[in-house]
């Protein structure tokens, strides 16, 4: 039951991050490339359950996105929780992740929240939605990331879309 309860609820999170509000003459760029892991800047707060999930709140780490649309490329942090269960090497863990980052570069930042999974083989897949500032203020982000291997520092593939409500 709790499995299930929890797959509803991480289902309506990942489909409330998806929903777009278009309007008259809104524009879609899309966008791709790739995320480097740079360096991990706190561990947060971690412990094992009674039932023997990992838990991970608050973690931080650093990475750099070099992407196709220069609005997006910059340094990132992000913000990590998750509720892992542990595994073999080299996968060592798997399970629901989610948090927040922020990309930043010299004509602005984009900030926002994310939910993914890293499967029992060990990749990761992540939605994000980002709302930029600065010279960004008012654009929307969706964003794909996918690392399809069990090794944490390995890149993300990135896939997007950036949202110009109205033509902006």
């Amino acid at each position: 039951m709790k499995k299930l309860l929890f797959s509803l609820v991480f289902g309506l999170a990942v489909m409330s991050i998806l929903v777009v509000p278009v309007t008259a003459g809104t524009i879609k760029t899309e966008y791709g490339g790739s995320e480097y892991f740079v360096e991990s800047l706190s561990p947060g707060k971690e412990w094992v359950s009674e039932d023997g999930v990992y838990h991970v709140r608050g973690a931080q780490e650093a990475y750099v996105d070099e992407v196709s649309d220069a609005r997006l490329c910059g340094d990132v942090v992000v913000n990590i929780n998750a509720n892992f269960q542990f595994a073999d090497y080299p996968v060592i863990v798997y399970g629901p992740m989610w948090g927040t980052f922020r990309i930043e570069n010299e004509d602005g930042y984009w900030e926002g929240s994310w939910v993914g999974q890293r499967t029992e083989d060990g990749y990761s897949y992540i939605r994000g939605v980002l709302r930029g500032h600065g010279d960004y203020e008012g654009l929307q982000v969706r964003a794909n990331y996918a690392r399809e291997s069990p090794v944490f520092t390995d890149p993300f593939t990135v896939h997007g879309v950036v949202i110009q409500p109205g033509g902006k």
